[in-house]
């Protein structure tokens, strides 16, 4: 906390897994609980609710086609759909 910002006490709950953890840090990063638990809700808080994703991203891996040809691709696949469904009389 910054000197000239008053202090507000506030009672929490946290799972025992999640104090543990908070001690760690706070122990390897040489700073109190509080100080740690202060850090880490103004970094929470100041984070721009526009930019949060809206599902969670992950990791695909390599793509299996060359992604600079990705829309002619869909376009012959397309293509091939609609014979196969012509051949089927629909």
């Amino acid at each position: 906390m910054r000197e000239d910002d008053p202090a507000v006490r506030l009672t929490l709950s946290i799972p025992d897994d999640l104090f543990r953890e908070l001690r760690r840090r706070a122990r390897a990063e040489g700073v109190s609980a509080s100080r740690l638990v202060e850090e880490c809700l103004r970094a929470g808080l100041a984070v721009d609710e526009t930019n949060r994703p809206l599902v969670p991203a992950f990791d695909l891996g390599k793509p299996s086609v060359n992604l600079d040809r990705a829309l002619r691709l869909a376009a012959e696949m397309e293509d091939e759909e609609i014979l196969r469904k012509m051949d089927a009389g629909r």
